[in-house]
């Protein structure tokens, strides 16, 4: 049984939480593509890694979703919109997931 099996299977034993599994899984293999159906890979970031960075990442996250709700009063209207359009045109020409 080699080394990588073998810790799949302690964890088993040790925990029935999906998320600690999940996370073990996500060290081992590495997060495959984010919408795509490959299941291990390099992610698609050219610097940050999922795991070690994971509260850098949350950060982020969180940030961007403040960003969206309330926008920044010393922020004019004519930047966010160019933000918003940049995002969608990314997300659309990457993913297919809205409307440009």
């Amino acid at each position: 049984m080699s080394e990588q099996a073998e810790a799949r299977l302690e964890a088993m034993v040790r925990t029935q939480n999906g998320f600690e599994l999940a996370e073990l899984d996500l060290t081992q293999r590495g997060p495959g593509e984010f919408f795509g159906t490959r299941q291990a890979g390099l992610p698609e970031f050219r610097v940050a890694n999922l795991i070690r960075d994971r509260a850098m990442l949350e950060m982020a996250k969180a940030e961007a979703a403040r960003f969206a709700r309330e926008p920044d009063p010393a922020v004019s209207r004519m930047e966010m919109d160019a933000v918003w359009e940049r995002l969608k045109q990314q997300w659309q020409r990457r993913y297919g997931l809205m409307e440009a």
